[in-house]
């Protein structure tokens, strides 16, 4: 396959930037500056892990395999899509915050990401539900740190978002649990349940 060459990022010549990357402006929420970065860099970091754990979903959704293989797209397909959601949150929240925009260039997203992609190959079903299942942990630890880091800053708004995305990305992991204990891939019942 051709590699393609030239800038990743282009830079719209005729707009004016109403906030350069990276800064915090004020915001309507009234929460302390200092509070907001330390916020913001948290909710970055998950941010980028939901967006890569978002692509991993996707990618074994589209490429599900097996006996089962219908029942299983079809969960990926549904976790993808809730992973989505929370990956446009917490890129709302960042905004609401006067976080500017959240990461949103491939690098960007990849320096702050601490879920980790898979190769671009073809991999066996089982061990691309095992690095799912590795990424939803890592997201799930961190937002699990952030809820009581936004509580510690005074923010409970940003604590109640991130707990009422947890409980859908926690049964989720559990369905994948589920779907790999046993030495057998698919149980149809675990799929129904979800």
């Amino acid at each position: 396959m051709a590699q393609k060459q030239g800038r990743l990022v282009r830079e719209p010549e005729t707009s004016e930037r109403r906030q350069e990357w990276g800064t915090i402006a004020e915001n309507a929420l009234r929460v302390d500056r200092a509070d907001v970065e330390v916020i913001v860099d948290a909710l970055s970091i998950d941010h980028a892990g939901s967006f890569n754990l978002f692509y991993l979903l996707r990618k074994h959704y589209w490429t599900a395999a097996g006996a089962e293989h219908k029942e299983v797209a079809a969960f990926l397909e549904d976790a993808y899509k809730r992973v989505r959601e929370v990956t446009d949150d917490l890129a709302i929240r960042i905004v609401e915050l006067g976080g500017g925009i959240p990461p949103n260039t491939p690098p960007t997203l990849q320096e702050r990401a601490e879920v980790h992609l898979e190769a671009e190959d073809l991999y066996d079903l089982r061990p691309s539900l095992d690095g799912d299942l590795e990424g939803y942990a890592t997201l799930i630890v961190s937002m699990r740190e952030h809820i009581a880091l936004a509580e510690k800053r005074g923010n409970p708004g940003t604590a109640e978002l991130l707990r009422d995305h947890l409980e859908d990305l926690e049964a989720d992991a559990h369905v994948i649990e589920q779907l790999l204990e046993d030495e057998t891939l698919v149980r149809a019942a675990v799929l129904r349940e979800r």
